[in-house]
């Protein structure tokens, strides 16, 4: 069942509108994340909902009813609020703060009950906040703040609880134990809509997804379908390797370079890059920052380097996973190396699946950098790839000892300052 509806609402500020035409609805018992580039209009979304922000056109439905002809009094029983950042008006205790939750469900002049004070309790022992009843709310950091405008949120028993960056002046812990709470309320049945900036965070706790932007709202979708790569790069100018937490399940996001970082013309010339398993990823977003090309040889799709390549834009071969490298896709690795302008062995391992990007960048005839030491532990061909790093040496190759070192080598070779 639906508990909270936008049905085609343009929204915003008198006349004004911020967000167009949104369609989406929040379920009985279901979380739905709102993010976009600050300024975008999530909150005006969740403003709307409360009659702070105007609805142009369209309608809001809390359940049944439409939202824009509810007495404040009526919704406020429905819906809780938690805004970015709570701003007390007088000092009340913060048990009394609290309490005032309760104000939409008691008469005019009626006073709280023994119910009303056992639904407060809960609210503060919910929130880690019965510890503060007695201290004046104007005197509290903006952490304990913003648990008590939850607990004032809980007290109201809401059907719909909308949150506005609800973790911003939290520190982690006090985070984890908000949003896990808000995560056990919309498990027992509350519809939760919340906006966030972070978006490893919303993909953690929310079930859906939906993004605003240019003065519009894409439908929530799961976090898997929302973040991928190329709506980051898309949305929030921003190239990332987007993979799955392997300690959480849920979407993981690890921002590797602006836009704006490769938004000038390419100076640099093309640099060949030895890696996989991750050796190469710092690296080749150092020489794309620095506006080199970059080849990355043949990768694995999965890897981490071969996500990074695909972020910065980097030529490579793509291999399935765990897939080896064959004779064509040998050919055409040295065909790249063979256009780049130098080429760098980071300290990736060698087998017999991923040898042959070292052959190729022995055959691609380009001055080498190596890094590090072709010991024990990087080599697992029986000596074919210490054989070819012999022989990369023996041929003028230059060895390194780090990437900062073999920075400062390409520079020397390229004939430019360090």
């Amino acid at each position: 069942m639906s508990a909270l509806t936008f049905a085609a609402t343009t929204v915003g500020y008198g006349p004004k509108p911020v967000v167009r035409d949104a369609i989406f609805t929040v379920g009985a018992g279901e979380f739905v994340g709102l993010v976009g580039p600050n300024g975008a209009g999530k909150s005006t979304l969740l403003r709307a909902v409360t009659g702070s922000a105007d609805v142009i056109s369209g309608d809001i439905t809390l359940g049944d009813a439409s939202a824009l002809r509810m007495a404040d009094r009526d919704r406020a029983r429905v819906v809780g609020v938690v805004p970015q950042t709570p701003v007390p008006l007088f000092a009340f205790p913060a048990r009394a703060f609290v309490e005032m939750g309760r104000n939409p469900h008691l008469s005019r002049l009626g006073s709280l009950g023994a119910a009303d004070h056992r639904i407060v309790d809960e609210a503060m022992a919910r929130t880690d906040t019965a510890h503060l009843a007695a201290e004046p709310v104007d005197e509290l950091s903006g952490g304990d703040l913003q648990r008590l405008t939850l607990a004032q949120a809980l007290a109201q028993q809401p059907r719909v609880l909308l949150l506005d960056e609800p973790t911003s002046h939290l520190d982690l812990n006090h985070a984890l134990q908000v949003l896990d709470l808000v995560r056990s309320l919309a498990d027992d049945g509350m519809a939760v809509l919340g906006v966030f900036h972070d978006l490893e965070i919303a993909a953690r706790y929310a079930d859906r997804i939906a993004i605003v932007a240019d003065g519009r709202l894409r439908p929530p979708v799961p976090p898997v379908e929302a973040l991928d790569a190329s709506t980051i790069a898309e949305i929030f100018g921003v190239r990332a390797v987007v993979r799955t937490d392997p300690v959480t399940g849920t979407v993981g996001i690890t921002p590797v370079l602006r836009d704006a970082d490769l938004a000038g013309e390419r100076t640099g010339e093309t640099v060949g890059v030895v890696c996989g398993s991750g050796t190469g990823a710092s690296f080749m977003r150092q020489l794309a920052k620095a506006g080199h090309g970059v080849f990355a040889g043949a990768l694995n799709r999965g890897d981490v380097d071969h996500a990074v390549a695909e972020a910065i834009g980097a030529g490579r071969v793509d291999l399935p996973p765990f897939g080896e490298i064959g004779e064509a896709d040998e050919r055409t690795t040295r065909e790249g190396y063979e256009r780049s302008a130098c080429v760098i062995v980071c300290e990736t391992p060698f087998g017999r699946p991923n040898l042959p990007n070292l052959r190729a960048a022995l055959g691609s005839g380009r001055p080498l950098v190596l890094i590090g030491q072709m010991a024990e532990a990087r080599d697992f061909t029986g000596g074919q790839a210490r054989q070819l790093w012999d022989e990369a040496l023996s041929r003028g190759a230059e060895r390194v000892d780090s990437e900062s070192e073999a920075l400062e080598a390409l520079a020397r070779r390229l004939g430019t300052e360090a």
